[in-house]
């Protein structure tokens, strides 16, 4: 499955300084489904048509206490090397997963890079190298659940790195990290960058599609 791509909703100087963020991601898992066209003669099915919809989240939620304090859930997960931006090196994939963000307490704006974020499995050391850093590296822009499906490419979004999360507001983003195509992802588990017992279980990973 190829991942699409558009641009960020970066600052220009910020940018500039930091090296382009990558673009978005647009998985099929969280694509917006065919429905048949309204139009007149153009729909003859049967029953209701469903609207698109983001999976739901997987669990718990995994509560960052860094220079700002949120709550992190998994609703989705895949390997794949479709990914914007430069991709993986032979021998290695990418590990994307479908996270969803929100300030806690959800009266504040935060910064939630997803730099702060660790995808931790048993082979992960082992496989550690100059390509490899056992880190969530990059993630699309964050974007709020109407932007993710109903958005399209015209939406920018917020930069996952360096942009400002506004107060009372839910967010969405695919962020991923190189992994050893051998990888042992048994028990898989985001944590907090450096706090290991600071984790939740990612759950079922689909194989690219």
């Amino acid at each position: 499955m190829l991942l699409t791509a558009c641009g960020s909703g970066a600052d220009p100087a910020t940018s500039a300084s930091a090296g382009a963020a990558p673009p978005p991601v647009a998985p099929s898992a969280i694509a917006p489904s065919a429905a048949p066209s309204l139009g007149p003669g153009k729909y003859t099915g049967e029953g209701e048509i469903k609207p698109p919809t983001l999976p739901a989240p997987r669990g718990q939620a995994l509560r960052v206490s860094n220079k700002y304090t949120y709550q992190v859930q998994v609703l989705d997960a895949q390997t794949t090397a479709s990914v914007p931006g430069v991709p993986p090196p032979a021998g290695t994939t990418a590990l994307a997963v479908l996270l969803r963000v929100e300030a806690d307490p959800p009266g504040r704006r935060i910064m939630a890079p997803v730099q702060r974020l660790s995808i931790t499995y048993p082979s992960c050391r082992r496989d550690q190298n100059q390509d490899i850093a056992c880190t969530l590296e990059h993630g699309t822009p964050y974007r709020t659940e109407d932007e993710m499906l109903y958005g399209g490419r015209e939406v920018r979004g917020i930069d996952p790195v360096f942009g400002v999360l506004a107060a009372n507001t839910v967010y969405y983003t695919w962020a991923w990290q190189l992994i050893s195509e051998k990888a042992d992802l048994t028990g898989a588990a985001l944590c907090e960058t450096g706090e290991d017992d600071s984790c939740i279980p990612i759950g079922a990973i689909r194989a690219d599609s």
